[in-house]
């Protein structure tokens, strides 16, 4: 039998339906090789954990707890703390843990994860693939130059990597990340990410898009940074989708019916411990963009009046 495959995912108590709507198909995706299960936490209670477990009944859960005064006595950034959770959650795994798959919460597994999790990482600590909304260092961290770095260097997506856990910890990955947020936290804007940019330099491998296919993010700018077969792969048939922007459980919101792959999504949704659950934020969320919508006409026809009036006089 092959080794397993270490998988962290990782989210607070809000995020314990995504959290198992990930792990569902991680493991359905891949049916050959045994897949570890490692679930960084806050705020996940004992009933929610056998919840989430019962996505997975085959699959058993290590739990890693990351408490909230450990994140409240962070420094603040833009983005929310619990972003930093899987930061915390690396630190503490169990000590067997040589290799490391990490994909964020809010991804859809459709491909075997075995190609991804045998990425040769030559002599790098992680590989991860380029974020596609920000390309270069220059533009996803605007405080690159105070930190001497080189602004046209390639700029990471932190929401899926394959970590060699021996480099990362003997390269002090864990000190040096926190030791820029104490210093920088004032600017970031993507925590995690802009920590892992900022101290990585070049050891990190690039990923194709595929593996973490960022949707709705394929536009002009993004076109300079990979060739158009990585495009149309990423478009056409990703590994992991990665729902990093527009979420598809934001039923309220107008850009919802816009975003890409939302059918596969709800395949694990709606088919899993959290379906009744999910059902009811639908019929919320769709409750309230009803509400909007004549909110939106009414404003419509009270402008075009207003504006009537004062091209009459």
């Amino acid at each position: 039998m092959p080794s397993p495959i270490n998988l962290l995912v990782c989210g607070n108590g809000g995020w314990s339906a995504h959290i198992a709507t990930t792990l569902m198909s991680a493991v359905q995706a891949t049916p050959d090789t045994p897949v570890r299960l490692l679930v960084g936490a806050t705020e996940i209670d004992a009933v929610e954990r056998e919840r989430v477990q019962s996505a997975v009944p085959e699959n058993p859960i290590t739990w890693i707890d990351v408490s909230l005064a450990e994140l409240d006595a962070l420094p603040s950034t833009i983005s929310p703390k619990y972003s930093l959770i899987e930061l915390l959650a690396i630190n503490r795994l169990p000590a067997d843990v040589e290799r490391l798959l990490t994909i964020d919460a809010d991804t859809i597994v459709r491909h075997d994860l075995t190609e991804l999790w045998n990425v040769e990482l030559a002599g790098c600590t992680f590989a991860a693939a380029r974020d596609p909304w920000q390309l270069w260092i220059g533009r996803g961290i605007p405080y690159f130059a105070e930190l001497g770095l080189d602004g046209s260097r390639k700029y990471l997506q932190s929401g899926v990597k394959v970590v060699d856990m021996p480099a990362w910890r003997g390269r002090n990955i864990h000190e040096r990340a926190f030791d820029h947020l104490d210093r920088w936290h004032h600017s970031m804007r993507y925590s995690d990410q802009d920590m892992l940019n900022a101290i990585i330099g070049d050891d990190w491998r690039e990923l194709p898009l595929r593996w973490n296919a960022v949707q709705n993010s394929i536009n002009e700018l993004t076109a300079y940074g990979f060739t158009r077969a990585d495009l149309h792969e990423a478009i056409v048939d990703p590994g992991i989708i990665h729902f990093a922007g527009g979420k598809p459980w934001n039923w309220s919101t107008s850009y919802r019916d816009s975003i890409a792959w939302l059918d596969t999504w709800e395949q694990f949704a709606f088919n899993g411990p959290y379906r009744d659950w999910y059902a009811a934020e639908r019929a919320r969320g769709l409750g309230e963009r009803a509400k909007i919508r004549p909110q939106r006409r009414s404003l419509r026809r009270r402008l075009r009046k207003a504006a009537s009036v004062l091209l009459r006089g």
